[in-house]
């Protein structure tokens, strides 16, 4: 098996991959999910590389979409900056701990209910304990329903909140301190790539970067480590449009306030070990809109304004955010709107980019830097619960800083972290805020 899936799953997602990217698939029919398909294992691996010199085509002439795969040519097809005003040292430090505690607390918020939930089955779980619309921690077991949440996540559920448990979306922002702290601002894609095999086991790794972990392992003797990494984004990896990017962005905004493309730089480096185009342009617009909310009385339409200038106005993440404010304008409430991201996004698998960012746009659009609202509406959109809450928890704790946090979110973490990031294990939330800070102050 190559990796993270067998090669029927992977001419599955390759398909689909492809077909998103705007390369003319026909004639390579795409699995019937719902069919056992007797084709032995050898068979569609030749089938997955013949679909593959489809790249060679290139894209089709009708593509509607304009998407560079590079910095610069992306900040060049990019929207407008917003106007920005700098905050002072006070409050910058005041809004980093607000970004940093509302990314723990939102994380645990939606971790439960990260079980591939839809908004309906969030509903009728919350419904079941009485917990619907959602304004606490999430109860663990309902009776109703014969339906228990993910044991692992019990340390996340109502009345079991001590501490910020072991999760990914921790982790990336943990282990961008240490890419920072180690390498420098100039960090390579082998630095990033290093930083991943060194710091996180295997398992604790989905998609794109499971796979880019697989091949950092299989790296030859026979050419550069740097040749082999500059390979790895394209290598057997249908999941390179997937939601990674985003998820690492955090440290990028946080230590670059105000200033969106500076931040969105780094976060395009980083991703670019295992991403392309928009799972590259996730991160940039999520480094993007919290480089925007460090900023003197920053808005939600500021905020976005900051994650589209660093993306391509043309790009279908650009299309897909733009969309969800057109249509909140339109219908200003949540569920219609959350609804049709469903109708016109669902088809995107679990952990994809676009489909979840226009959950977090929905999200920070109904809660207008309300923390507890922007975070409650993100995980009752359903999909990646924990890390959609997460990213809307970290830009509304940025924006608005820790002293507008409710404490019931925050009291209970006991400032305490928990990870499996060999670099810094069990912490101090308190800590990682200090060395943000620490860093920024060295850089700037």
């Amino acid at each position: 098996m190559p990796g993270y899936a067998n090669w029927r799953t992977l001419y599955k997602d390759e398909h689909f991959q492809l077909r998103e990217e705007g390369y003319p698939v026909e004639g390579h029919p795409a699995p019937n999910p719902d069919q056992e398909d007797p084709m032995p294992e050898a068979e569609w691996e030749r089938a997955y590389w013949d679909l593959w010199k489809v790249r060679e085509k290139g894209i089709r002439p009708d593509f509607p979409y304009t998407e560079p795969e590079d910095y610069e040519g992306t900040i060049r097809a990019a929207g407008d900056l917003p106007p920005l005003v700098p905050l002072d040292m006070d409050e910058y430090a005041e809004r980093i701990k607000g970004a940093w505690y509302g990314r723990c607390a939102a994380v645990l918020l939606g971790k439960p209910l990260e079980m591939g939930f839809d908004r309906l089955k969030v509903k009728a779980y919350l419904e079941s304990v009485d917990a619907y619309p959602l304004n606490d921690w999430v109860p663990a077991r309902s009776e109703k329903l014969d339906i228990t949440l993910r044991q692992d996540c019990i340390p996340s559920t109502k009345g079991n909140v001590r501490y910020v448990q072991s999760d990914d979306d921790i982790h990336y922002t943990v282990m961008s301190v240490l890419l920072a702290e180690q390498k420098g601002l100039d960090f390579t894609r082998l630095d990033v790539g290093m930083n991943l095999l060194e710091n996180v086991p295997y398992k604790w790794l989905w998609v794109a970067d499971n796979q880019a972990y697989y091949h950092l392992v299989n790296m030859t003797d026979d050419r550069s480590k740097e040749e082999q990494v500059d390979e790895i984004a394209l290598k057997i990896n249908p999941w390179r449009e997937c939601m990674d990017g985003y998820l690492k962005a955090d440290f990028w905004g946080y230590i670059t306030p105000g200033a969106p493309r500076e931040g969105a730089m780094y976060a395009c480096r980083q991703s670019a070990l295992s991403l392309v185009k928009n799972g590259i342009y996730g991160g940039m617009f999520v480094a993007g809109c919290l480089s925007a909310a460090l900023s003197q009385n920053p808005a939600v339409d500021t905020i976005l304004q900051g994650g589209l200038s660093v993306i391509p106005k043309n790009s279908r993440l650009a299309h897909a955010v733009k969309e969800v404010v057109k249509w909140y304008s339109e219908e200003p409430a949540w569920i219609p709107v959350c609804d049709r991201i469903y109708a016109k996004y669902g088809h995107w698998y679990f952990a994809a980019t676009i489909n979840n960012l226009s959950f977090v746009t929905l999200a920070l659009l109904e809660g207008q830097l309300d923390f507890t609202k922007t975070i409650t509406t993100a995980v009752m959109c359903g999909t990646d619960t924990d890390c959609n809450s997460a990213t809307a928890g970290s830009i509304v704790g940025a924006a608005i800083g820790y002293d507008e946090i409710e404490p019931r979110w925050v009291t209970p973490l006991n400032d305490t972290v928990k990870t499996v990031v060999a670099g810094f294990g069990e912490g101090k939330i308190s800590e990682l805020v200090r060395r943000t800070i620490d860093f920024y102050t060295r850089h700037t």
